[in-house]
């Protein structure tokens, strides 16, 4: 092996199920995980609902409390929110068991006549709560009691994200997508450029250069690519006719990985992606992503004031983005997927140069979670 060049994972690490397993524990259990916007959950009663690797979540906006559980009654174990997202109470709607601040069981129909359960046994039953801490505008969450805090597990990173959160409130485009690929895999297609000449030839290749600026932060990283003058000119003139603003620092295609599986990409310092992949086994991942714009200027026409021209010019806008956003992903989806087939029968593991650095850092990362 030359000074330059590294190993990969071995390759039965991605699809070893007692390997899964480990990672289920040592990972996604033990580190603090992106899980949404407050903007969100707003308003009193606004909830949002996922699932961790099978455990159904919850997060609920309780009196301006943003707290998080796992989403399952005490009772029978219904979920208590049926929903993605929403706004209703804490209730159960089987029996209608009703639960309030830190979860904490507060009606049971029936209960003088048919449960007799007093007030410590309500404690008891109360939701079991899931550790949740804020970065700005973004949510994240800890399924164990975390080793550190949030703040201190982002490092550097944390003061980036929460500017980040609060400057492209406009959410024009969320979605997902199923890979049939190991989530590390998923992950490796956004932690470097190398891979841009070839698979995105007619994407990617044509709005930034294939090299990349990286800095390696505790577990997590970041690598910034020089975007091209077309669509620096593009973005320019949208900006401009939609009166956005651009990101004074990103303006450039900015990209930041926070371990274990959250990427944010900034480009041209007025569209924001945020994905996360999360595994659904050791041979499957769901790919989550949103997509904002700037917040508008003060002065901005906006509601049936707004005249048509600009209405459709943002409409048309959003879907330029959006298809782009598309291709890019499937092309990833295609590469990883054929890799993961081919890992079945491989028997030495990949080689990694200095332009994959950050996959080096994320590999560097996860062994010291797992091994």
């Amino acid at each position: 092996m030359t000074s330059l060049a590294s190993k990969a994972l071995p390759p039965h690490y991605y699809f070893d199920p007692e390997v899964f397993l480990y990672e289920k524990e040592k990972i996604f259990k033990s580190n603090w995980l992106f899980a949404g916007t407050q903007s969100a959950v707003n308003q009193h009663n606004d909830f949002v609902t996922f699932d961790v690797l099978g455990y159904p979540i919850l997060i609920q906006n309780i009196h301006d409390e943003i707290q998080a559980f796992i989403n399952i009654c005490s009772h029978r174990k219904c979920k208590i929110q049926l929903k993605e997202r929403g706004n209703r109470p804490l209730v159960c709607p089987y029996h209608n068991w009703s639960y309030g601040i830190d979860g904490k069981l507060k009606g049971i129909p029936k209960n003088s006549t048919d449960f007799e359960i007093d007030t410590q046994t309500k404690r008891d039953l109360s939701l079991k709560k899931v550790y949740l801490e804020r970065c700005g505008n973004f949510l994240f969450i800890n399924l164990s009691k975390p080793k550190i805090g949030l703040r201190a597990y982002l490092g550097n990173f944390f003061e980036i994200l929460e500017d980040l959160s609060f400057s492209f409130p406009e959410q024009v485009k969320t979605g997902s997508y199923n890979w049939s690929a190991n989530w590390k895999l998923a992950i490796e297609t956004v932690l470097e450029v190398y891979h841009v000449p070839g698979t995105h030839p007619d994407t990617f290749s044509k709005i930034a250069d294939d090299s990349c600026e990286v800095l390696l932060e505790k577990c997590h990283n970041s690598g910034h690519s020089d975007l091209h003058l077309e669509p620096k000119k593009w973005w320019g003139f949208i900006r401009k006719k939609l009166k956005l603003p651009q990101h004074k620092v990103y303006t450039e295609y900015n990209h930041f990985f926070i371990y274990p599986n959250l990427a944010i990409g900034i480009t041209n310092g007025t569209l924001l992606s945020v994905q996360t992949y999360l595994p659904d086994g050791v041979n499957s991942c769901t790919l989550t992503f949103s997509l904002s714009l700037t917040k508008k200027s003060q002065n901005t026409q906006s509601g049936k004031d707004t005249p048509k021209s600009l209405t459709a010019l943002k409409k048309a806008a959003i879907s330029n983005f959006c298809n782009f956003n598309h291709a890019t992903l499937e092309e990833d989806r295609e590469m990883a997927e054929a890799c993961h087939k081919n890992l079945l029968f491989a028997d030495t593991s990949g080689i990694l140069g200095k332009c994959e650095e950050r996959i080096s850092h994320f590999h560097r990362s996860w062994r010291q979670d797992v091994l």
